[in-house]
């Protein structure tokens, strides 16, 4: 019985191949994108899930006030592994950025991201030692473990262990003493060079740097499994309180515990150790793909019923000869899943194509080898079920519901309900297409706004120099590049506008409670304003020779009204670093706000200050010329010349600012093409709906020419009443679409706002593309000729 049901689906796909073809097209394209991005949101919820204690372990964090950070003092992992039971164990990584070189001397050009780390780092990380062994792999002082990877560009073939690795500056050897796998890609962090935490000063026991220092420094803890970890890090936020020995109206310390698993999808501090992803992308991309597999799912449904006419003679003469209406049913779904397994074949092939793309779109690693993913069988058998099913139930209730004396006598028309059914689905594909059009013109609308909005300073035509920690002499590098042809300004600083995070406490007059606040600091020479294209609000800035290292700041406007001052009267404020002195600075100057940080976050009171004997981490050069490749060459040049023991790196301001949007890049690429696919889509559907209203009208449009009527008349009263359809859809989505792009925009502090010109595109685009759709049946009914179509049966 199954297989004749089978037998006879196939029959029926052969003596419809267009409608079949649609039918399948529409399912693969459909189950490619679900199943896509359930394999995104898979590889999203299983960040650091490979972990063996992952749910034991936390990330020690802090929260000051200027901000929230994903750090953590050097010492305190140590500190509360001695005074709480709770911690079983601890480690600590500290990333940074170096030139390294081999044994044979090679300089590699691109600098590597090493991490200090503490021994535990193996067990609590859980990463595997191919060679060495993990308890005194990092035990030892100038030792180091890599990857598999690192080994063959340092080392070729040659077995790593026992050989050395210089790191450049200061010129530190280190030994290789393991070969560790690498963590999966959809881990928080990614490490490919280690070295022992007793190489790096202030990791060690004995450091003298304490809880002073605050830097890209990150301590992991391991607790007992269920441990209310909110109530714990009120505790040992309460400890260090007495450990400091704070006094009333000190700023009392907040230490957050953040579970392993939450750290990707739920973390946005300040120095992050990377990018982190976001919850609301993986709901917002999670409905996309549920809503386009119903899309596809209701071309099946249009494109099965507009064959009813042609079906439903097959119907009556089963019912006649003694056919049940479940065994219909049954026959009609079996048609259903044939088509879902086939168009799963077609997916599977189709995915093998997209997968890479969508990997390099998207900055992750999908697998769809079962091997590696066992989760793949289920998500495809999953998708393939819910599909034949879900598109099959209704044409199968419906086609099995004929009455075999209407359709045998030729007085079968259809049924109104049917009508109105198949006209709301067109309707609510075409409402989840408009939604997600206008997610994505809002999407690129607040990139373009991100990317070119004016940030306070000028970004373009201006090359960042990452400057060597040895004390050559920034100010002699400053004024040989200053009288390079084309330079138009040098100025050196600390921190990158538009990504520096740095703070400290600072008291200022007025400052309530007169207890210092931590505030956002920022130091720049004496050519900052006029090389970056900072505007002055009042007062002055830094000058040469003053060299007033806490002595004089400069405040923004924001930090003006922070404070509770007017322009006129800023000037001369008493102001200092930590707590007052007996002489305290004074601000002599107001800029105008500019972005020193993600536009995601407003603007934040911003002091600046003047370091003593300047020297800065980077050095920016602002250039006027046609020939930006010839000026970089040049500057590259009388930079070997004065520091050939140096690598020459450099950035191009505006373009390593335009990468800090990544995410919003990969989520605007993204959205555009499953917008074009959910369209695409929709029109199947809308194709089938205007199959079925033609096969049902070729009567009425043949006796309208007899009557003469024009082609051009019959196409525009056929294609009115589908057309009507796509802008009910669009009405309806409309609300949503707006509540969901302000709630979306909510997320940065500066956003381009809402603007209805939006609907206007995307329905101007649905319509067109429906027109288009529809047109093709239209224009071939009305071109038909009416005697064929009174003639038939």
């Amino acid at each position: 019985m199954i297989k004749s049901y089978f037998l006879v689906a196939l029959r029926s796909l052969q003596r419809n191949k267009l409608h079949a073809s649609i039918n399948i097209i529409g399912l693969a394209i459909g189950m490619v994108c679900c199943i896509l991005i359930a394999l995104f949101v898979q590889f999203e919820l299983g960040y650091d899930r490979q972990n063996k204690n992952a749910h034991r372990i936390y990330r020690l964090a802090v929260d000051l006030e200027a901000n929230n950070w994903a750090i953590s003092a050097f010492p305190l992992g140590g500190l509360l592994k001695d005074n709480f039971p709770e911690v079983a164990g601890y480690t600590r990584i500290k990333p940074v950025e170096v030139f390294m070189q081999n044994q044979a001397g090679t300089l590699f050009k691109n600098k590597e991201r090493v991490f200090y780390a503490d021994p535990t780092v193996f067990d609590i990380l859980d990463i595997h030692l191919i060679k060495g062994n993990p308890a005194t792999a990092l035990a030892e002082v100038n030792t180091m473990v890599i990857t598999p990877e690192t080994a063959r560009a340092y080392f070729g073939d040659q077995d790593p262990i026992g050989k050395t690795l210089t790191m450049l500056g200061n010129k530190r050897e280190f030994v290789v003493t393991g070969v560790f796998e690498p963590l999966p890609s959809n881990s928080h962090v990614h490490m490919t060079m280690m070295a022992s935490s007793e190489s790096y000063a202030s990791m060690r026991v004995d450091s003298k740097v304490g809880f002073s220092s605050l830097t890209n420094h990150y301590t992991y803890v391991v607790l007992p499994e269920g441990i209310d970890h909110l109530a714990f890090e009120r505790t040992i936020s309460s400890f260090l309180d007495k450990h400091q020995n704070l006094q009333a109206g000190d700023q009392p310390n907040v230490i957050r515990l953040q579970p392993l698993t939450d750290i990707h999808l739920h973390s946005n501090r300040g120095l992050e150790i990377e990018a982190n992803g976001n919850m609301n992308t993986v709901y917002t991309l999670s409905a996309i793909a549920f809503f386009i597999l119903v899309i596809a799912c209701i071309n099946f449904m249009n494109l099965t019923t507009a064959q009813s006419l042609k079906r439903a003679r097959e119907v009556g003469i089963r019912k006649v000869v003694g056919s049940q209406k479940r065994q219909l049913i049954f026959q009609f779904l079996s048609e259903s899943v044939v088509i879902s397994f086939i168009s799963l074949a077609l997916a599977t092939v189709l995915l093998a194509l997209v997968v890479p793309q969508f990997n390099f779109i998207s900055g992750k690693e999908i697998i769809i080898n079962p091997l590696k993913n066992s989760l793949i069988v289920v998500i495809f058998g999953g998708i393939t079920l819910f599909v034949g099913l879900f598109a099959g139930i209704y044409p199968a209730f419906f086609l099995s519901s004929f009455k075999p004396a209407s359709v045998l006598k030729g007085n079968f028309i259809g049924n109104i309900s049917g009508q109105l059914m198949r006209k709301g689905l067109v309707v609510f594909q075409f409402a989840i297409a408009f939604l997600i059009m206008v997610g994505t013109y809002v999407v690129y609308s607040q990139l373009d706004y991100m990317l070119t909005k004016n940030m306070g300073f000028d970004r373009e035509q201006t090359l960042v120099i990452s400057m060597p920690r040895d004390s050559v002499g920034d100010l002699s590098v400053k004024n040989e590049m200053a009288r390079l042809a084309g330079v138009t300004g040098v100025t050196r600083f600390n921190e990158v506008p538009g990504r520096m995070v740095n703070t400290t406490n600072l008291w200022y007059e007025g400052v309530k409670d007169n207890q210092a606040e931590n505030l956002y600091i920022f130091s720049g020479d004496t050519d900052l304003l006029k090389t970056m294209g900072i505007k002055l609000k009042a007062g002055r800035y830094f000058r040469e020779g003053t060299q007033q290292f806490g002595k004089e700041f400069v405040i923004n406007e924001t930090a003006l009204n922070h404070f509770g001052w007017k322009p006129e009267e800023a000037i001369g404020k008493l102001m200092e670093f930590g707590e007052r002195g007996s002489e305290p600075g004074k601000v002599v100057g107001v800029i105008e706000d500019f972005h020193f940080k993600h536009l995601h976050d407003a603007i934040d009171p911003l002091v600046l200050f003047l370091n003593p004997h300047y020297e800065g981490r980077y050095m920016a050069i602002k250039v006027n010329t046609p020939d930006m490749q010839a000026m970089v060459a040049a500057i590259e040049q009388k930079w070997k010349s004065i520091l050939p023991q140096h690598e020459f790196e450099y950035q191009f301001l505006d373009e390593s600012f335009d990468k800090l949007f990544d995410q919003e890049k990969r989520l605007g690429q993204l959205f555009g093409i499953f917008s074009a696919l959910a369209v695409f889509i929709s029109c199947l559907g809308l194709f089938g709906l205007a199959s079925f209203t033609m096969e049902q009208s070729r009567k009425a449009v043949a006796v309208r020419k007899v009557l003469g009527a024009s082609v051009l008349h019959i196409v525009g009263m056929m294609s009115k009443s589908f057309l009507k359809l796509v802008l009910l859809g669009m009405v309806l989505a409309a609300p949503l679409a707006y509540f969901a792009a302000t709630r979306w925009l909510q997320g940065f502090a500066y956003n381009v706002g809402f603007t209805w010109i939006v609907f206007v595109y995307a329905s101007l685009v649905a319509i067109a593309v429906a027109f288009v759709t529809v047109s093709y049946h239209s224009l071939k009914t009305a071109r038909t000729n009416p005697v064929n179509a009174l003639k038939a049966q």
